[in-house]
This record gives C-alpha cells, sequence and structure tokens, in this order.
C-alpha cells in the first residue's frame, strides 16, 4: 500500500462526477445566496485540486468553451489518465499539473476565479490542508468562489472506528491497497454479521452501502491515516484567514433552512447571530455526514434589489426525465417533505414548454408576489436534478459530441447536457 500525505497512491481514484462542482452549478447558487459570481460570459479560470482523473474538469472544459481549467493531483497514474483524455476529446482549454498541494502552492502563479476541492480535504495531511489555504489566499480572486467538500461530525463520527479497523488491519495485508481495502471491508461485514453492531443498527446501515462502491473508492477514503471528520466551526475558522468568507452550501438543499433543519428546532436557530454557530445546529440537527461549503472573497454587498435583479436573469431549463406534472416526493437528510400539485406542476409544466427565466417563472399566477415560494420550489427541483440553470451561449458543440462519445466508450453512466454547461446521472434503459 503506497501513501503520500494520507493520499492512496497505488491506485487510481475512479471517474466520479460532481455537479456541484461544475461553474455554472456554483454561478447560480452564489446568486441565489445573494453573492455576485464569476461572469460566465467573460474569460475565467478554474482550479480543482485533486481533480483524479479529471472527469468533470473534462465536461467542465467541454462545455464551458470560455473558462480556463486547470486540474492539480498527486497521482500521476490518474493524471496520465486525465491528460490522454482531455487530448482524445481535443480540449485546449484544460490542462493538468501532476503535483501535491504543497507544491503547487509553492510554484502557481495564477489567479482563479474558482478553487474547488473535492473528496481530498478529510483524507490529507494537516500540511497539505494548509497549502490548499495558502493558494486560497495567494490565488483567489477577488469575488472568487472557493468550494470545499469535507467529512463533518456528527454524521461521520461513527464510522472514525470502523476506518480505523479498517486501515490497521490493511497494513497486515498483502496485495495492491485495492486488494487491501476488499479484504479488510469483507472482515467488517463478517464481524457485521456476528452481530458485533447489533446495538448500532445505523451503523450497519452504513457498511451494507460499503459493499456497493467501487474497492479504488473506498481504498482512497478508509485506507489512510488521515481520516478525520471535522467540525464545521472549526473548518470556518482555519478558512477565514484566508480572507475569505462563508456564503452557504453548494448543495442548494442545505441553504433551506425552513426545510433542511426540522421544524421544532427552527425558532432556536433565529437567536444565534453568529454563522458558524448556526452551521453548528444544523449539522447536529440533520446528522449531516458531509459538508460542501462555498466561500467567497470580498464578497459585494448587494441590496434586495440587486439580487434580485441577477436571479431574475438566471435561465433555467428542465432536465431529461424531469416529471411534467403534479405532487413530488422529495426524500432528504431529514425525512420526506412533500411538493404539493398547485405549487409544483406550474413550474414543471412551464419548464417542460421551453427554458425560462427566474424574471418569467415569477409571472406565473401560482407565485405572484410569493418569491420566497418560488425560490424554494425551484432549488428543490435543482437539487433533486429536475432542472438546471442554463449556461452562457457560444456552445462548441463538436467539443460536447466528442466528449459524449469518450463517455459512451468508457462506460460512465453519463449525459451531457451542454446548454447547461454539465451532465446528469443516468441509468441505461434494461428493457430493451
Amino acid at each position: 500500500m503506497s501513501t503520500h500525505d494520507g493520499y492512496v497512491m497505488d491506485v487510481a481514484y475512479p471517474p466520479h462526477f460532481h455537479k456541484e462542482i461544475q461553474p455554472v452549478w456554483l454561478n447560480g447558487q452564489a446568486q441565489f445566496l445573494g453573492a455576485t459570481a464569476p461572469d460566465l460570459c467573460k474569460p475565467y479560470s478554474y482550479c480543482e485540486l485533486g481533480c483524479g482523473m479529471g472527469i468533470n474538469l473534462l465536461i467542465a472544459a467541454a462545455t464551458n468553451p470560455q473558462g480556463q481549467f486547470l486540474g492539480v493531483d498527486a497521482n500521476e497514474q490518474a493524471l496520465a489518465f486525465a491528460i490522454a483524455s482531455a487530448k482524445a476529446i481535443g480540449l485546449k482549454n484544460l490542462r493538468f499539473i501532476h503535483a501535491d498541494f504543497s507544491q503547487f502552492a509553492q510554484n502557481n502563479s495564477l489567479f482563479f476565479d474558482f478553487i474547488v476541492s473535492h473528496g481530498v480535504w478529510s483524507w490529507i495531511a494537516p500540511a497539505q490542508q494548509a497549502s490548499i489555504l495558502r493558494l486560497v489566499a495567494k490565488s483567489l480572486k477577488p469575488r472568487g468562489l472557493f468550494y470545499l467538500h469535507y467529512m463533518c461530525h456528527p454524521g461521520a463520527t461513527r464510522m472514525i472506528p470502523v476506518q480505523r479497523l479498517m486501515n490497521d488491519l490493511a497494513r497486515q495485508l498483502p496485495g495492491t491497497s485495492q486488494e487491501k481495502l476488499v479484504a479488510a471491508l469483507d472482515f467488517v461485514c463478517k464481524l457485521d454479521a456476528a452481530g458485533a453492531f447489533a446495538d448500532q443498527p445505523d451503523l450497519s446501515d452504513k457498511i451494507n452501502t460499503l459493499k456497493q462502491q467501487h474497492p479504488a473508492y473506498l481504498a482512497h477514503d478508509f485506507l489512510t491515516d488521515r481520516w478525520a471528520p471535522q467540525h464545521s466551526v472549526d473548518v470556518h475558522q482555519l478558512v477565514a484567514q484566508t480572507g475569505v468568507t462563508y456564503i452557504g452550501s453548494a448543495n442548494a438543499f442545505d441553504n433551506l433552512e425552513n426545510l433542511c433543519v426540522p421544524s421544532a428546532i427552527q425558532p432556536l436557530l433565529t437567536g444565534l447571530a453568529s454563522p458558524a454557530l448556526r452551521e453548528t445546529v444544523k449539522d447536529l440537527a440533520a446528522n449531516r455526514h458531509q459538508r460542501t461549503d462555498l466561500f467567497q472573497k470580498a464578497p459585494a454587498r448587494l441590496n434586495p434589489q440587486q439580487v434580485l435583479a441577477q436571479i431574475d436573469a438566471l435561465r433555467f431549463q428542465a432536465l431529461s426525465g424531469a416529471p411534467r406534472s403534479g405532487a413530488l416526493t422529495f426524500r432528504t437528510p431529514i425525512g420526506e417533505i412533500e411538493g404539493p400539485a398547485e405549487v409544483l406542476s406550474p413550474l414543471l409544466e412551464h419548464l417542460d414548454q421551453s427554458p425560462a427565466t427566474f424574471a418569467e417563472l415569477r409571472q406565473l399566477p401560482a407565485f405572484g408576489t410569493h418569491l420566497a415560494l418560488l425560490s424554494q420550489s425551484l432549488q428543490l427541483l435543482l437539487w433533486q436534478g429536475h432542472a438546471h440553470a442554463q449556461r452562457p451561449e457560444n456552445l462548441d458543440t463538436d467539443k460536447v459530441g466528442k466528449l459524449q462519445t469518450w463517455i459512451e466508450r468508457h462506460q460512465l453512466r453519463l449525459k451531457v447536457v451542454p446548454e447547461c454547461g454539465t451532465a446528469m446521472h443516468w441509468q441505461p434503459d434494461t428493457k430493451h
């Protein structure tokens, strides 16, 4: 088993797509949160730290020709795949750098409108975490967005002893990191079957879900000495030292406080002036196990009219497979939420006919002056994958076609949505 500052090196991280780190998504969420965002109609720069095999960057670069994209990773095997893929698609606005974060932070002279890091922070050494923060302080442009994903308490707390067992056991086993992981997980599953976690049913459920995951992904997740969930308040204190401000979550649902927190707890939030304390309570109330925090350098102060003006300009479209009308049930981390037909049907029916701006959608009789209801309903549809904000024009259809061909060749369950500068997960039709 080979690691570098907590990063597994002998197995490439398998391709995982996250819509939350795509520039169009980040841009839209920032505006819903009342912040300005980088102008995607003009040239902009984007950096992913810990890009792995590059799937998120390949999709972003092919569908957003105005952006210049850079991926950084310490795993040479993963980067070789990413570089070859970018060349096969013909992407000229994407490049990769083989380096750990300390090396990159020291040598980098570029500035970025977006810096994102997903699936890295909670698994690497503190020195590498500090390098990420140095890079943000030095290289993020004013109004630039910093996205940080990490494991958090209390949802991830229960897995600490299981991870420690699997990691210690793997040290005594032969083979690659992936082979060690498979054997270690098999042992933990036998413990579970023998009743070791009988008084912790939620832990048994977590272990059972691991069986469905790719073993290479789990090797990166569990076979590290640096596996460490954190309290969001601690992370926010560290990140604030770079000069950025927490503005919200890249997860649309987590920004809807009247939905993402049980109703009985919501009145208690109103008495907390500290944003960090509010987030701590929300983590506890929803038993969150991971966070997708969004920070901004030097955020502008916008009045309500300015916020509405920028949201009004956002254009949305229905995604493939979205319901055309009717009530919807949203399965959330705190239980099911029923979306009534009288609220959702007007939105779904309108978007089924054609894309529409927020300004056009708020003319629907169902909403009238109820802007909060429209915003909440639309963000639920975005979160659930039924709708998405559109990107600016000037699409490179040749690159998009080559990207989709590449995706199909590698049997990834993704479909490019070029009008939105993103992709969506899909299940192939097995009926025929």
